[in-house]
């Protein structure tokens, strides 16, 4: 079956409907976008304590975040497309009410076993939030405006990175690691009152797919069959690669390698999340005047040149403030690359918001899962592994990107 092309008329009621309104429509799909960062970064500082609980190594403590990655991508990849034949909200709804209570189970859990596995479902749920939020800025917006918005949406969402450490450093310092995860059922409460009480159904039963399973499976095809969409995407996932490859890290080349205490790390990582924050607010102005494609060339470029720049210090035996000002342009660079990036990507799919969210968030979080257990092969006492990982990750980003413009000039779509 077609796609359903999107519905201009049903847009407008959405744009129109009061600049206030629209405001807390977007934050509220802010705050469902965040859950990612705040899953993972909340606890960042408490990783030596959950090795030290679980008597494990780092390796295996990694292997949270990679558990958390991989519940992510399926679940994007899966509730994606289900949204588009069942609609956002329900699906939304749903999926905060699971987090909140996986968020809840980590807390009690007594083995790193059960910790893991509760992480792949607390992933899973999370991707709720994520997927429907991308897939509801489609519904409402395109083109530039839909690379505006979603770049708000990051700049919003990226407060997350800034929150998120600073309350786990001060909850490192004073309280056991299980505290991160009773804020996260906390957070997880937040979601649960956006999706009930803020955000509505953004996709019309007349748009909606029809034909169950088919359709479903259907719709991610079309979209990883799109070479335009898929260039994209690489580039989106690559940059997030690059992005978790420091976040991943980053507490123990903070700490352990840099010298710097959970609370001293946590200002660092709220400092360069900051960065991005302000990149996110340049773009939102800067794509008025400037093509979005434009604008990701030239940040992934930068992005590139700079953690290459980056990865001969830490391979020559310089850390210290280079590394902290590598860390800091490049989480600025990625701020002009995420929002264009998903916007022009899903530009390439119409009437498959769903899908193509999905496809997005399978490539962004199989690879930060990927890349999470590298950065840690060498222990924790190593930037090495962290400053390549990273620069790999820009490389690949810009042959996503070169390729989408090369499809663009030939016509493909």
């Amino acid at each position: 079956m077609d796609s359903p092309l999107p519905d201009d008329s049903f847009r407008s009621r959405l744009k129109l409907s009061g600049s206030k309104d629209r405001m807390v429509l977007v934050v509220a799909l802010a705050i469902l976008s965040a859950v990612s960062p705040m899953a993972s970064d909340m606890y960042l500082a408490s990783m030596p304590r959950m090795g030290e609980f679980f008597a494990t190594p780092a390796s295996v403590i990694q292997l949270t975040l990679t558990s958390y990655m991989v519940g992510m991508a399926v679940g994007q990849f899966l509730l994606g497309p289900i949204s588009d034949v069942l609609g956002r909200h329900r699906l939304m709804v749903a999926g905060n009410v699971v987090f909140l209570l996986a968020s809840v189970a980590i807390a009690l859990a007594p083995s790193i076993e059960l910790v893991l596995g509760l992480r792949v479902l607390q992933g899973v749920s999370g991707a709720a939030g994520v997927v429907i939020a991308r897939a509801a800025v489609s519904d409402m917006a395109s083109g530039r405006q839909a690379a505006k918005l979603f770049s708000l949406l990051a700049t919003i969402s990226a407060l997350a990175p800034v929150v998120a450490p600073l309350l786990g450093g001060v909850i490192a310092t004073v309280a056991p690691w299980q505290a991160a995860f009773w804020a996260l059922a906390g957070f997880g409460a937040l979601m649960l009152a956006c999706s009930v009480l803020v955000v509505p159904e953004t996709l019309p039963r007349h748009l909606r797919h029809r034909g169950g399973l088919k359709a479903v499976a259907g719709g991610s095809w079309a979209v990883l069959t799109t070479p335009s969409f898929m260039a994209y995407a690489m580039t989106f996932g690559f940059t997030f690669g690059a992005l978790f490859s420091y976040i991943s890290a980053s507490s123990f080349v903070v700490q352990n390698v840099l010298g710097f205490s959970a609370l001293g790390y946590s200002v660092i990582f709220a400092v360069n999340a900051g960065g991005m924050i302000v990149a996110s607010l340049i773009n939102t102005r800067l794509v008025d005047r400037v093509e979005p494609a434009v604008i990701l060339r030239a940040a992934v470029v930068a992005m590139f040149a700079i953690n290459v720049a980056g990865m001969g210090l830490v391979l020559g035996g310089i850390t210290g403030w280079s590394t902290l000002l590598h860390l800091f342009l490049t989480q600025a660079c990625v701020g002009f690359i995420m929002g264009n990036a998903t916007a022009l990507a899903q530009g390439r799919v119409p009437g498959r918001a769903g899908a193509g969210s999905a496809v997005l968030g399978l490539i962004q979080f199989l690879i930060g899962g990927l890349v999470s257990p590298l950065t840690g092969i060498a222990g924790e006492h190593s930037a090495v592994p962290m400053a390549v990982s990273m620069a790999v990750c820009s490389a690949i980003a810009i042959g996503g990107v070169m390729a989408s413009g090369r499809l663009a000039a030939a016509g493909h779509t």
